[in-house]
C-alpha cells in the first residue's frame, strides 16, 4: 500500500511540474510559458469588443521552426488545441472581462492501432 501511495504520489508531483499558467488583464502586456518540448510567448490587443491574442510558439530543440498563432476572443469565449508536430500538451486560451488566461496541460500520447 504504501508503494501504491508513493508511487501515486511521484506521478502527481511529476504531472504538476509540467502545467504552466499565465493571465494577462492588460493589452501589450506580454508573459511566456515554458512547458513541455516548447517555449510560448502570449500577448493581446483589444479589437473592437475582441481581444485578438498573439502567441509565438517555439520548440527547445532548435531544429525546428517557430510558429504564430492569430485568434480573436471574445468575452466568456475558450478554445483548446494541441500543437501540430508537438504532443504531449494541450493548450486553453479563455476570456473573461479583459483577462486573457492560457493553461497548459499535459495529454496522454495515443496510436491508433489496427
Amino acid at each position: 500500500m504504501k508503494t501504491l501511495l508513493t508511487a501515486a504520489l511521484i506521478s502527481a508531483a511529476a504531472t504538476g511540474a509540467l502545467a504552466d499558467s499565465i493571465e494577462l488583464d492588460t493589452p501589450m502586456a506580454g508573459a511566456s510559458l515554458h512547458d513541455g518540448i516548447v517555449d510560448m510567448a502570449v500577448y493581446w490587443t483589444q479589437d473592437g469588443t475582441a481581444q485578438k491574442v498573439v502567441a509565438t510558439y517555439a520548440p527547445k530543440n532548435a531544429q525546428a521552426d517557430t510558429g504564430r498563432l492569430l485568434m480573436h476572443l471574445e468575452d466568456g469565449d475558450k478554445v483548446t488545441f494541441g500543437l501540430p508536430g508537438h504532443a504531449g500538451v494541450v493548450y486553453s486560451f479563455s476570456r473573461q472581462g479583459d483577462t486573457l488566461r492560457v493553461d497548459t496541460a499535459p495529454t496522454a500520447v495515443q496510436l491508433a492501432l489496427n
